[in-house]
């Protein structure tokens, strides 16, 4: 009842599955994800035992294959399950059982397995896996990109609703929140595949700013205002938190001028905002004397 993708990017290591469906959720059942371990895929009356078991079977030392042949032993009716299993060093395995509904079937590329049931066609898992290994650039754009392909060829042959997207670094830093690269998910939507590409962006544009504006608290705002003169300008009505941070870095950066500006912008659409900034010389993050200079008053509501 799903299409997805497990695979990895032989340059950095990272791993990744993508999935959609006509189901509701679909990132809530299908895809699984332990950095430092694998990743898996789980659908056609998914069995969730493949996932969180499986990871634990990864995590302990067992290889992609040796994963899916000991849960599908255990499980009482595997004829029911499509699964695939990539293990951190690069190993993959596939199941299609013979109770999945048409099309159903996978496919290996060298850094992929494609695997859909009802499917308009084979050419669902076929131009996911081309489109994947066609590709370049950061793993969850590809893992995006052969999803594309996969709907462009038929998708799922009762419509779509629900997406998911997760990339896992191949080694662990001891810092899950950081070893987790990208977990998005869009629940119910028609154009599952468009939100979560426009969150994948978003997700991407909003990590640069957070990133810049620790930098410059942290006492490097010249660099950090370089980075974030390279990007669009930050919106004020649809992101005025980022452009708040953009103001804070620059006048720590000393071009309080422009800080001022953007905090007018600020003033007219969200401005809540201007509070949270004073509250960052409050809470020591930047100098009082800064704050009160580039703080424009506050319009009445």
């Amino acid at each position: 009842m799903t299409y997805s993708i497990v695979a990895r990017d032989p340059g950095t290591g990272e791993m990744g599955v993508a999935t959609q469906s006509q189901a509701f959720a679909v990132g809530n059942s299908v895809p699984f994800a332990l950095p430092g371990h694998g990743v898996i895929a789980t659908q056609s009356m998914a069995e969730p035992m493949y996932g969180s078991v499986g990871l634990d079977l990864l995590q302990g030392g067992f290889t992609a294959q040796e994963v899916l042949t000991a849960l599908s032993s255990v499980d009482p009716q595997p004829e029911r399950r499509q699964v695939a299993v990539l293990g951190v060093a690069g190993d993959f395995a596939a199941y299609t059982g013979t109770s999945c509904v048409d099309d159903a079937g996978h496919l290996e590329g060298d850094n992929c397995v494609a695997l859909a049931n009802m499917a308009s066609s084979p050419a669902v898992w076929e131009a996911m896996v081309e489109r994947f290994e066609g590709s370049a650039g950061p793993l969850a754009q590809r893992l995006l990109s052969a999803l594309v392909a996969g709907e462009e060829a038929g998708g799922d042959f009762r419509g779509r609703r629900s997406a998911a997207i997760i990339v896992i670094r191949a080694t662990t830093t001891g810092r899950p929140w950081h070893d987790m690269v990208v977990d998005l998910r869009v629940d119910d939507s028609p154009d599952p595949l468009g939100a979560l590409a426009d969150l994948t962006v978003t997700r991407a544009r909003y990590q640069d700013v957070v990133r810049a504006f620790q930098m410059a608290i942290d006492g490097d705002p010249v660099t950090a205002d370089r980075e974030l003169e390279l990007l669009r300008p930050m919106d004020p009505v649809t992101e005025p938190d980022q452009l708040m941070w953009r103001a804070v870095v620059a006048a720590l950066a000393g071009r309080e001028d422009a800080a001022r500006e953007m905090l007018v912008e600020l003033a007219a659409s969200a401005p809540q905002f201007l509070e949270a900034a004073s509250r960052f010389g409050k809470a020591g993050l930047m100098p009082a004397d800064v704050v009160e200079r580039i703080m424009p008053p506050v319009p009445a509501r």
